[in-house]
């Protein structure tokens, strides 16, 4: 009998917070409007979509090219193959027309940070039931305040609907502030070096579907009245940095 009541409870919590996700997307849909309009696909799944997850590798690796080079260094291309993050992975682009503009990836355990930071690898058992967000990247000829929203709504729904509790995913210092507009909190205050990706301290960021979307449903209200008044200048602190 217990086991039901939490079965029922369980089943009417995710139903509340798809509804506030749809609710969410709702409230999202008017910004950007009067522009090319984005259209968010995903999730692909290498085996059942293989040619829209390559076309979302070449998108990443030729922004990588050109500004991030260390995300395609051997050392990082081997913790790659050896966790098979792409081929486990859930992944969500964003298009204008025909061109892609943004992507995203969700992995299930065992999670690249892990591989990352050495101060990390004793971390897992304490973020089972959590899906890795990471390789969220916007092309910066495209970067607003609505693209990375839109991408976190639709991977952050499909998470929701397979049964995790919430996103987790490291991220450089000076995008900390841009993941908690959204809801995520840093796990701890801890600073981690990754020798992979240079000097800079990464933190590792968490968020549960609450906090996400209580966040976002408040950034989205904000970049709504910004949009009505037509202040595109009052976007420029809030458009989008690189996870990475």
């Amino acid at each position: 009998m217990a086991d039901t009541a939490g079965g029922a409870s369980r089943d009417e919590e995710l139903a509340s917070n798809l509804a506030a996700m749809s609710a969410l997307a709702v409230l999202m849909a008017p910004l950007g409007a009067g522009g090319t309009p984005l259209v968010v696909s995903g999730p692909h799944l290498r085996g059942a979509s293989a040619a829209d997850v390559e076309r979302i590798q070449r998108f990443r690796d030729a922004q990588y090219r050109e500004r991030l080079s260390y995300m395609l260094s051997p050392e990082q291309l081997q913790i790659d193959w050896r966790l098979q993050l792409d081929e486990r992975s859930a992944h969500f682009g964003a298009s204008w027309g025909e061109r892609l503009v943004g992507s995203l990836r969700i992995t299930p355990a065992p999670f690249e940070f892990h591989a990352l930071a050495g101060s990390l690898e004793e971390q897992a058992p304490r973020f089972r039931g959590y899906a890795e967000f990471s390789r969220l990247v916007v092309d910066p000829d495209a970067r607003s305040a609505y693209v990375t929203p839109r991408l976190l709504l639709a991977a952050c729904t499909w998470a929701m609907q397979e049964g995790y509790v919430g996103i987790i995913g490291l991220c450089r210092r000076a995008s900390r502030t841009v993941f908690e507009r959204y809801g995520l909190t840093a796990a701890s205050e801890e600073q981690h070096s990754v020798p992979l990706r240079g000097p800079q301290p990464y933190t590792l960021m968490m968020g549960t579907w609450p906090q996400l979307i209580a966040a976002s449903t408040r950034l989205t209200q904000r970049l709504n009245r910004l949009q009505s008044k037509e202040a595109s200048e009052a976007y420029a602190p809030l458009a989008e940095v690189e996870q990475t």
